[in-house]
């Protein structure tokens, strides 16, 4: 088939959980299928990435988008929104010149399946006709923002959560009932959708894990060391970051004064910062690009999450390394764990730090529950069992006969737009 592909970002470099399910299952559909990438960027450097693509697409085109943040052109965008049923998600992403490239392609290329990689190209479902739609909804947006909110401190800015939760919740109920099919990441994120009234045909095609790749190392362990792998420039994961220094870690070094914690991802908030500056036993690593040393060498591997919603690809990737793993009940969500088996879940500060500090005093135990966790993630969550389940679905689709070899692909171009100011 010729697939076009939608998606907010070029999955591409592969250092979050985003960008690792979008470029397997497009490394997956490039195996049987031509496809046809439409992306969009925030940043100039993020453009020069769209050449990476062009080995799994015949033809990559980027279109500009406003940066997240304090800029005046976010800013604006999100002034407009105030006026729109819109989330502003899915109004950021929307360009005019990419729907029209979209009904170019709709009509000169042939094009027998669309797959929109998220929520936020919704807008973009609604016009697309005469073909199917296939949208991935990584994670349950609206809860998700939800969860933002509940936690959000700033009252203005809960203010405006709030908003956009309930703009939110009624175009993913609109947007998944809408499209021809809608895969999911998880049966509880199935259920959740199902419960708010959303009738269609889901598949649950969990986030997956490159087991060739993610995989126990010979490397000496640190016995007393943990590790948090994430970036803390989102307000998810710099809200976990935090809860952990503000919550657990006290508790911790009052029993455990020998333990010793690594920070690794980009932009630490302003809390890590200054405890890390007090505190020698508190590591800021930053961005590593190959993370698997710095895990397999840590005792225990934290996920101390409590907003946001989905499944945790770095939970799977650390578990797939044979990691010992304790989380929060949201950074376990959709995963089929068994607590105190392949992993310790914990939603009470005091129970969380009561099971880092049990695991670091038995290590045979973080030794056996590490083993358990490789074994689930081989059995449920690699690729290579993912692909199957991926390949059937897609296929279902394709109005005519099945052909596994693909024809020679002519040499891929790659169409990039300059950034507008």
């Amino acid at each position: 088939m010729n697939i076009l592909f939608l998606t907010p970002e070029i999955p591409y470099p592969l250092g979050c959980g985003h960008h690792l399910r979008s470029y397997n299952v497009l490394r997956i559909l490039a195996q049987k299928h031509r496809i046809y990438m439409i992306a969009f960027a925030q940043n100039p450097e993020e453009f020069a990435y769209a050449r990476e693509m062009e080995v799994l697409c015949r033809k990559v085109t980027v279109f500009p988008v406003a940066r997240t943040g304090l800029n005046f052109r976010f800013a604006m965008l999100a002034l407009r929104n105030l006026f729109s049923p819109a989330p502003l998600s899915a109004q950021r992403y929307y360009h005019k010149q990419a729907a029209e490239l979209i009904g170019e392609y709709l009509r000169k290329n042939e094009i027998d399946l669309v797959h929109a990689d998220m929520l936020a190209l919704g807008l973009y479902c609604k016009e697309i006709k005469g073909v199917p739609v296939i949208l991935t909804d990584h994670n349950i947006e609206f809860l998700r923002l939800y969860r933002w909110m509940q936690i959000e401190r700033n009252p203005f800015l809960k203010l405006f959560l709030y908003f956009q939760y309930r703009k939110l919740k009624s175009f993913e109920q609109k947007i998944c009932g809408m499209v021809n099919h809608c895969t999911l990441v998880s049966k509880s994120d199935r259920e959740l959708l199902r419960s708010c009234g959303v009738e269609n045909n889901f598949s649950v095609i969990p986030n997956g894990v490159d087991v060739d790749y993610f995989h126990p190392l010979n490397l000496p362990m640190d016995p007393r060391k943990l590790i948090w792998v994430g970036g803390m420039g989102g307000p998810y994961n710099a809200d976990a970051v935090d809860y952990f220094l503000r919550e657990i870690w006290p508790l911790i070094r009052k029993v455990q004064p020998d333990c010793t914690v690594d920070f690794a991802g980009s932009a630490p908030t302003a809390l890590l910062q200054k405890c890390a500056a007090a505190d020698p036993r508190l590591r800021i690593m930053h961005f590593i690009p190959d993370i698997r040393e710095s895990v397999q060498k840590a005792a225990l591997f934290i996920a101390p999450i409590r907003s946001g919603s989905g499944t945790k690809i770095k939970v799977l990737n650390a578990m797939a390394q044979g990691k010992a793993v304790v989380a929060t009940p949201v950074a376990a969500e959709g995963i089929e764990v068994t607590d105190g088996e392949n992993i310790f879940i914990a939603e009470d500060p005091k129970l969380f730090a009561q099971r880092v500090i049990d695991l670091i005093r038995d290590p045979s135990l973080a030794s056996e529950m590490g083993s358990k966790a490789r074994k689930l993630i081989e059995e449920k969550y690699s690729w290579h069992v993912i692909a199957e389940d991926l390949h059937q679905l897609y296929e279902g689709f394709d109005p005519r006969p099945i052909d596994s070899a693909i024809e020679e692909a002519p040499q891929p171009t790659c169409a990039l737009l300059e950034r507008q100011s």
